[in-house]
């Protein structure tokens, strides 16, 4: 990896995409302020460390044995961009789930993330999971009341 920007972003990847969710440690690579979209555009954005180590909690709710292929790498200034393939395994079922991803970071003068928007098909996710795209937004849209996910 050519760069620190680079180097924090697969970091935090790693960290995140462990066996076992490190909360802490996620929020070591998170600005204050910072900005996550699960999925764009179906979710709202979460914003603040606290609630986006609250929503990571809640997904890894929903799975475990998250594992994270990194298959690119890019940045340019501030800006992070991964193409990667993750997989999990569905705690209601499990099922394992493979998608191909696009996350967008962007980092701060500190290399912390300020924000980071995935992009994946939700379509694709949803037929995995042998579920309706109304029940894939009900456990991916941040803005909706959160009923039972799994």
């Amino acid at each position: 990896m050519g760069n620190i920007q680079e180097q924090q972003v697969a970091g935090f990847l790693a960290t995140f995409h462990a066996s076992e969710l490190d909360l802490a440690k996620v929020a070591s690579y998170l600005a204050p302020d910072v900005r996550y979209q699960p999925i764009v555009p179906m979710s709202r954005a979460v914003e603040g460390r606290d609630a986006v180590c609250a929503e990571l909690d809640r997904q890894y709710r929903i799975y475990a044995d998250c594992d994270c292929q990194i298959i690119a790498i890019a940045s340019n200034g501030r800006h992070v961009f991964t193409e990667r393939v993750d997989r999990v395994r569905q705690l209601g079922d499990d099922r394992e789930t493979v998608v191909h991803v696009t996350g967008v970071f962007e980092v701060d003068a500190s290399n912390l993330i300020v924000s980071w928007r995935e992009y994946w098909d939700a379509i694709d996710v949803a037929r995995q999971m042998g579920m309706t795209m109304e029940q894939m937004e009900t456990i991916m849209c941040t803005d909706q009341p959160q009923a039972a996910a799994a």
